[in-house]
């Protein structure tokens, strides 16, 4: 009888003990949990409001989790490997990051190609006799986005008491481009020491013309040398992929053993170094 007791005793024990540590790793993971989803947040929302999307970014956070759990399953379910699982779980986790990264990159080089279009009018304007703000009223409403929201921030901003001056500032640090640093600069300077704005609009277009067409003749002449980076990184993933297909017993080792995915990680490895390599020999800096 004493012997129950005892095992009794040692079994809840145990349960408690078991219970708690439970316990203890769940509520860290629920703090990790937060502390990134507040820093993920913070990060989407102030990429989504300087893109003009207005999206809960907790939404997306929960997206970004449902798309890491798929992708984990598929990997689970395709190549029966916790490994691979993981890997595509990772995939899955950052896909949402890059996709933004992107738009955001796209639009900051439609925002590039508008500018000189934008100096135009900018110019034209005060050629009729506008003030400076009032060409950049004139560009808001004659200009597509992402231009015409920019610019239009620009001039809330200045309506709500904030300097012109530092307004454009802040338009910098919205817009990282070269062009539109310079362009705020020679603003600044004009209104500290006086001179002709629209001859500095004039001159500063056909600056940013002549460089886009040299960016463009670059592009052509790396384009070839592009493709090729391409196609060697891709072209190992593809003949794996048509083999596997083909003969799918030769190729499970690959996926099965230990070797075979020390293989393929050495592939990966290497198809990432030599993009990278062939990158950084046909990027030519402007």
């Amino acid at each position: 009888m004493n012997d129950i007791i005892i095992q009794a005793i040692i079994y809840i024990l145990i349960f408690l003990s078991t219970s708690y540590l439970v316990w203890i790793i769940a509520d860290i993971i629920q703090k990790r949990m937060q502390s990134y989803e507040d820093v993920y947040v913070q990060q989407v929302s102030k990429s989504l409001d300087e893109m003009f999307i207005f999206k809960d970014p907790k939404r997306l956070f929960q997206i970004n989790m449902v798309i890491t759990i798929i992708f984990f399953l598929f990997g689970l379910y395709f190549f029966k490997s916790l490994l691979y699982a993981l890997l595509f779980g990772v995939i899955g986790f950052f896909l949402p990051k890059i996709l933004i990264w992107r738009a955001k990159k796209k639009r900051l080089l439609l925002f590039d190609n508008q500018l000189v279009d934008g100096l135009n009018v900018l110019s034209n304007s005060l050629r009729a006799g506008l003030t400076l703000v009032q060409a950049i009223e004139t560009l808001e409403n004659e200009m597509y986005p992402p231009i015409s929201q920019e610019f239009g921030l620009v001039i809330r901003e200045y309506r709500v008491g904030v300097p012109l001056n530092e307004a454009m500032e802040n338009l910098v640090k919205r817009i990282p481009s070269a062009d539109l640093s310079l362009l705020v600069t020679a603003i600044n300077i004009v209104h500290s020491v006086g001179g002709n704005l629209r001859e500095i609009f004039d001159t500063i277009a056909k600056m940013v013309t002549e460089r886009h067409k040299l960016e463009l003749k670059t592009k052509a002449l790396t384009a070839q040398g592009k493709s090729q980076g391409i196609i060697v990184g891709l072209l190992p993933t593809i003949l794996g992929g048509i083999f596997f297909l083909l003969d799918p017993e030769l190729m499970r080792p690959f996926i099965t053993t230990t070797i075979g995915n020390v293989g393929i990680g050495a592939i990966i490895l290497l198809q990432i170094m030599g993009y990278l390599m062939i990158k950084k020999i046909i990027t030519i800096e402007i």
